[in-house]
């Protein structure tokens, strides 16, 4: 994400979508004291794919040594900032990554952990804690119960206090809804069903998640969706299964004793496969829906082929 560095105090500032920096205490981002700054003083935001900066001041904002005035310039990896006359308004930018939403330490505020992918805390193998990108806005999921994160609110994540900051960038090429809304899952089974093939095919593209473990809880759950669409089931109610019951199929199939544990650490993977999947995978991150005690598949549509025979379908119906 961007990051400019204060030449003086070596504070660390990281920057969000729209960042303005002045001396009034409610509508900056960035608090400057110093008498010679105007209340807005500046604007650092990101537009396309570089980061700008606007001077919005009485006296002017000097960029590498040069000043702008109610004027908009591109910034570069090193540019010089400065807001005021004294030296501790001299800034650097020092990153010039897009902005991201993160989580930011309250016992050490220049910590933070920038929201890029999926998360597990307190790590890859022992996953008690997740955070992932859902369809709005990032969740943490703990001992099977999914949240959404909230700007500004505090959440206890491996023994440290964080609060999260939401950083996204705006959309605005394209209609990701359009691309959800008219994709659909394809199951592949084997004759005897040992091998199943994900598939995800939109109105353009095939993304193959290939033969893993995790696909047979995605069987699973589509199956039981697909039972509730042929019971005339209302669509909040479709595919709901306790995580008990999920547990006593999988065990079932894979012939030993499986638990919440190794059902959450298998979620967590195929959220991470999905959005590695390149270039719609992080569209369908959200896959797997959670309420109390209870899990689905969260998207409606799919189809079940074996031996290239359709056993079982819930498609979207074209306009």
């Amino acid at each position: 994400m961007g990051i400019i560095k204060n030449n003086r105090t070596q504070e660390i500032i990281y920057l969000n979508t729209q960042h303005t920096f002045g001396r009034n205490r409610h509508t900056s981002n960035t608090y400057l004291s110093e008498q010679d700054i105007s209340q807005s003083h500046a604007l650092i935001s990101w537009k396309g794919s570089h980061w700008y900066i606007q001077d919005h001041s009485r006296n002017g904002t000097l960029v590498n040594g040069e000043y702008i005035n109610h004027a908009t310039v591109k910034l570069s990896k090193g540019s010089k900032i400065q807001f005021g006359e004294q030296e501790t308004t001299q800034w650097e930018m020092i990153n010039l990554d897009s902005p991201s939403s993160y989580l930011k330490s309250l016992e050490n505020p220049s910590k933070i952990i920038e929201l890029t992918s999926c998360h597990a805390f307190p790590d890859d193998e022992k996953p008690e804690v997740l955070i992932y990108p859902g369809d709005t806005t990032w969740k943490l999921e703990k001992n099977g119960e999914a949240l959404d994160l909230i700007q500004d609110e505090v959440y206890g994540i491996d023994n440290e206090k964080y609060v999260f900051v939401e950083n996204n960038i705006l959309e605005d090429t394209m209609d990701n809804g359009h691309v959800v809304n008219n994709a659909y899952f394809q199951f592949i089974l084997s004759s005897d069903e040992e091998h199943i093939r994900i598939k995800i095919i939109t109105q353009s593209q095939e993304l193959d998640l290939g033969e893993r473990v995790h696909n047979y809880i995605l069987l699973a759950l589509a199956r039981k969706r697909l039972t509730d669409v042929n019971r005339g089931h209302v669509l909040g109610d479709q595919g709901w299964i306790t995580i008990d019951d999920l547990l006593k199929d999988m065990s079932r199939e894979f012939g030993k004793e499986l638990d919440v544990y190794y059902l959450n650490l298998k979620i967590y993977r195929l959220r991470k496969l999905l959005l590695e999947t390149k270039p719609y995978g992080y569209l369908f991150s959200n896959i797997i829906e959670r309420r109390y005690g209870e899990i689905r598949l969260a998207h409606r549509y799919f189809q079940i082929l074996k031996e290239e025979e359709c056993i079982g379908e819930v498609l979207a119906v074209e306009s």
